[in-house]
């Protein structure tokens, strides 16, 4: 979070309300715009614990591109 300069409540907006998601086995890929940053999608790679009810974050990602 630190070194891509990114809030916690950015990673909550883009957890719970991603404009685009991708699923890899266990693990999804989130990423959401931010108008106020200009590196392009933020994404983070989570891992849902469904015993839990909550969402890992594995990974965060800037200057992230879907592939179409």
């Amino acid at each position: 979070m630190k070194e891509r300069k990114i809030t916690l409540g950015e990673i909550e907006d883009i957890v719970r309300n991603p404009d685009w998601s991708a699923h890899q086995g266990p693990k999804w890929i989130l990423a959401k715009h931010f108008d106020h940053r200009n590196d392009n999608k933020l994404a983070a790679v989570v891992i849902e614990k469904e015993e839990a009810k909550l969402w890992v974050v594995l990974t965060l990602m800037i200057h992230f591109e879907s592939k179409r």
